[in-house]
């Protein structure tokens, strides 16, 4: 059993790109020819909107075409940075997840029961990247359990050195493990994934990866 998911942000990549080199190249032509059509600052704005449609087109295209892999060696996560494997031994369950008050937040949640698992194989790179995307979304859960911002200053404090019972990390390893470790204690799992990539609702996301893990649990233990 296999399931692929598209990663929705990608779509729509290739053609916003045609489109906007093809209207790019017309607008050329027309301030080749007739210049006096609009102003300078209207020359301009035109030009500037086009090459944001460009860059946008761009990094469509450079995203992942799948975002999330369930596969035999557990959940993959697929980013243009990198990509990380959760094996099925190494967490509970997956859950969308909420902020103080019931809101949920733009994530699905993995409850992460072995570390050691998933940091052995994470990308430094990749590392990098998800501490400053995800930065927000640890302070929307400070600001949620911790309004009075009393607990927000050794939330936010960069680990150097993080211990588990079978290895220590150091960089940015220890890093995004002492901000799995803040997330655990404020929304009740250590990793996440956006609900922005996934093609389908994040509960029957979450089933889905509930449902498959037990199935691969239950072949490994036969």
């Amino acid at each position: 059993m296999r399931y692929l998911f598209r990663d929705q942000s990608a779509k729509g990549g290739v053609p916003l790109l045609l489109a906007s080199s093809l209207v790019l190249l017309l607008l050329i032509l027309l301030f080749s020819l007739v210049p006096e059509l609009t102003s300078l600052q209207g020359w301009v704005l035109l030009f500037l909107l086009l090459g944001a449609g460009l860059f946008l087109g761009y990094a469509k295209t450079t995203e992942p075409f799948y975002a999330v892999e369930l596969c035999p060696q557990g959940v993959k996560y697929h980013h243009r940075r990198g990509s990380w494997v959760l094996p099925w031994q190494a967490f509970l369950y997956a859950r969308v997840a909420q902020l103080s008050g019931k809101d949920e937040a733009a994530y699905v949640g993995f409850k992460v029961t072995d570390y050691d698992s998933f940091l052995v194989q994470l990308p430094p790179r990749l590392a990098v990247k998800l501490l400053m995307e995800q930065r927000h979304l640890l302070l929307a859960a400070l600001a949620s359990d911790c309004p009075d911002g009393t607990c927000a200053s050794t939330m936010l404090t960069q680990h150097t050195e993080f211990s588990t019972a079978k290895a220590r990390y150091h960089g940015v390893q220890a890093m995004f493990a002492g901000r799995m470790q803040h997330l655990a204690v404020l929304l009740g799992a250590e990793l996440f994934i956006p609900t922005t990539v996934l093609p389908v609702e994040a509960a029957e996301f979450c089933r889905t990866v509930n449902q498959s893990r037990l199935i691969y649990l239950k072949k490994t233990a036969a």
